[in-house]
C-alpha cells in the first residue's frame, strides 16, 4: 500500500463559565450550578460531552469516535458530498463521504486538539474547528460552559518579521481568550487578566496604532506587555495580526500554524499503536 503523510495542525481549547457571577446560575434553571462547581468540573463535562458522540447524525458532517482512552478521543468527522460520473455510457449520481480526523487531550492542564488536513473533504483545518466549536458549544451549554478553539504557532515566526520590519510596522491586534490554563496564562499580563474576568469577556482585542507618517516603537522582546501578548498568543491564547507600511496584506499568525506529520497507516492500525500515538501528537 502507498505510504500516505497526514498533516495535523494543532489547537488549544479553553473551557469557560457563560457567567462568572454566581447569581446568575437563574439563568439556567434546568442545570442550576456555581460559576466556581462549573470551573473545577469543566473537563469533566466536556469529557461527557465527547463521549456522548460515539456517532453523530449530522446531516452534512457526521462525527464518529475512532478511539478513546480516559481523556483522550480520536474522532473521524466527514463531508458528505454527491458527483456526477460516467459509468457504462449511463451518467450517474454517486455519494462520497472523505473526513478528517480529529484529536483530543482533555487533560485539564493541556486541552489540545491536532485536526487532519484533507482537501478532498475541507478546504483547510479551520472549517472542522468552525464545525466543532459549533457543535460542542451546543452541548456544553448544558453544563453552563462555553469553548473557544485557538490555533498554535511558532512566536520565533512573529519575531523574525517584527525584526524584518521593525521598521515599518503601523498596526498590531492581539486577540487573546479569557486564561483557563495556568501552565500558558502566566504568560498574559495580569491586568489583561483581571479585566477579561472581571467584565466576562471570552475574547478580547488590544489594538495598537501608529500615528500617521509613524511606525510603532519598542515591539521587541524586552518589551514585557508585548511579549506576554506574544508567548500567550502562541501557546493557543489566541492571534496576532500585524501591517507593515506599503504592504497590503496583513500578516496573521494563523497562517503560520503548528504542524505534526504522521503516517496514515499508523493511526488506522491495532488499538495499542494508535493510542501511544496520538498520545504523542497532542501531549
Amino acid at each position: 500500500m502507498e505510504k500516505r503523510l497526514i498533516n495535523f495542525r494543532l489547537y488549544r481549547y479553553h473551557l469557560l463559565p457563560l457567567s462568572t457571577d454566581e447569581s446568575q446560575t437563574s439563568m439556567f434553571p434546568k442545570k442550576k450550578k456555581k460559576t466556581s462547581e462549573v470551573k473545577e468540573k469543566k473537563n469533566i463535562f466536556f469529557n461527557t460531552v465527547l463521549g456522548s458522540l460515539v456517532e453523530s447524525k449530522n446531516n452534512s458532517n457526521p462525527i464518529r469516535l475512532h478511539h478513546q482512552d480516559e481523556e483522550y478521543f480520536v474522532f473521524k468527522i466527514a463531508q458528505k458530498k454527491t458527483a456526477r460520473i460516467t459509468q457504462d455510457f449511463k451518467n450517474q449520481t454517486v455519494s462520497n463521504e472523505p473526513y478528517s480526523y480529529v484529536i483530543i487531550n482533555n487533560d485539564d492542564k493541556v486541552q489540545k486538539i491536532a485536526i487532519s488536513e484533507n482537501g478532498e473533504a475541507f478546504s483547510n483545518t479551520d472549517v472542522v474547528k468552525n464545525i466543532l466549536t459549533k457543535v460542542f458549544r451546543k452541548e456544553l451549554e448544558q453544563f453552563q460552559l462555553n469553548i473557544a478553539i485557538e490555533p498554535l504557532f511558532d512566536s520565533k515566526n512573529f519575531w523574525e518579521y517584527v525584526e524584518k520590519y521593525k521598521n515599518d510596522l503601523t498596526y498590531i491586534n492581539f486577540q487573546y481568550i479569557k486564561p483557563n490554563l495556568a501552565d500558558i496564562s502566566k504568560s498574559l499580563p495580569a491586568d489583561f487578566k483581571k479585566f477579561a474576568e472581571n467584565v466576562n469577556s471570552h475574547e478580547s482585542h488590544l489594538t495598537i496604532k501608529a500615528p500617521d507618517k509613524g511606525v510603532l516603537e519598542n515591539i521587541n522582546k524586552n518589551n514585557p506587555v508585548v511579549n506576554g501578548l506574544v508567548e500567550y498568543s502562541s501557546d493557543g491564547g489566541g492571534n496576532i495580526k500585524l501591517k507593515v507600511k506599503k504592504i497590503r496584506k496583513h500578516l496573521n499568525t494563523t497562517d503560520k500554524p503548528v504542524i505534526q506529520q504522521i503516517d496514515e497507516l499508523e493511526i488506522e492500525g491495532a488499538a495499542e499503536q494508535v493510542i501511544k500515538l496520538y498520545k504523542t501528537i497532542v501531549e
